[in-house]
């Protein structure tokens, strides 16, 4: 015994193994173009926790790398700041002791004038601002670090005024910059006293970008140069064995300042090596927990591809099984 179908069964059952075949097509093609499986539940058999912690890891480390991106070109730019700073510092005082040897009041002047411009260089350098952040501002980073360098001369001078001696000039300007309460805090520092809050940069791994323009090093290259700079603007004028004396004092104070400064260098070269390597770690993490994701929710693209093309097949026969029985006559039948 057969059994036979209706001609409107035949037709529900064709539009139905259509349909079924076509979405099976589209799941497969979807599953070979993203290469995860569509019914995730199926694929963890209904246990959903190893994929939710590992998708939770990995939004985790996520955030992480937008913080190391972020540090990491804090610190560079910090960096490259420090870097043009301490060059021409280091020029300067070249400068400074050649002007010492000679003697002569001409190589002082022009000393002079490019202590001065180096100064308000230093300046706009340590008023950096990266990101819309303040890079030396310490926890003020919406505002500079530093005032401007002519507001700084122009205090200086006045701080200066009457001194004849190059050790008076020299003491004054120490104490403009060093003492507490002094000239430096209250007018040429407009940062925070407290530092910038630590970045995290992973699970325990945090990176604090603590270098501030009130730091000592900075302040100690910041005032050699202004002993120099300030008889850009007459201070001492007319006494050239006082004026080669303070040209002197610069020149040897900027020496020892850049001995400190090359460390505060080494301190934040050593914060951007930290930072790239939390960042390689982060990235290591990141890929073994997708390649755990995968084992457990991956289309495999081989059998992917061959049950595609299985069910195109599949469809394909059946369209042309319907089109050559919808061309059957009863005459062709009998024959």
């Amino acid at each position: 015994m057969f059994a036979t179908f209706g001609d409107m069964a035949s037709a529900f059952h064709s539009r139905t193994m259509s349909a079924r075949l076509k979405s099976d097509m589209t799941r497969l093609g979807v599953e070979l173009t993203t290469g995860i499986k569509t019914n995730i539940g199926a694929a963890v058999s209904g246990d959903f926790g190893p994929i939710a912690g590992i998708e939770h890891s990995l939004k985790t480390l996520e955030s992480y790398k937008v913080a190391t991106d972020e540090a990491s070109t804090f610190a560079s730019a910090m960096q490259y700041s420090l870097g043009a700073i301490q060059t021409q510092s280091q020029e300067l005082s070249s400068g400074l002791l050649s002007a010492t040897t000679s003697r002569g009041a001409t190589l002082i002047n022009a000393t002079a004038h490019d202590a001065e411009q180096k100064f308000l260089s230093i300046v706009s350098q340590l008023n950096t601002n990266v990101m819309g952040r303040s890079l030396f501002s310490g926890a003020a980073t919406d505002r500079p670090a530093l005032a401007k360098g002519e507001d700084m001369l122009a205090a200086l001078k006045v701080e200066i005024a009457g001194e004849t001696t190059a050790a008076g000039v020299s003491a004054r300007i120490d104490a403009w910059f060093d003492d507490p309460g002094g000239g430096f805090e209250t007018v040429g520092y407009l940062g925070s006293d407290n530092p910038a809050g630590p970045i995290r940069l992973g699970n325990g791994e945090t990176a604090e970008l603590d270098m501030q323009a009130d730091n000592q090093e900075i302040r100690d290259v910041l005032k050699a140069i202004a002993k120099s700079a300030v008889m850009a603007d007459g201070a001492l004028d007319g006494r050239i064995d006082e004026q080669l004396l303070l040209t002197k004092t610069a020149g040897e104070g900027l020496l020892t300042a850049n001995d400190s400064f090359t460390l505060a260098r080494a301190n934040v070269g050593a914060l951007e090596a930290r930072i790239e390597n939390v960042s390689t770690r982060n990235e290591a993490e990141k890929s073994a927990l997708e390649i755990s994701r995968n084992e457990l929710i991956a289309a495999d693209p081989y059998d992917t591809a061959t049950e595609l093309k299985a069910a195109y097949g599949q469809l394909e026969s059946l369209y042309t099984v319907t089109a050559r029985m919808s061309q059957l006559k009863f005459t062709d039948y009998m024959r």
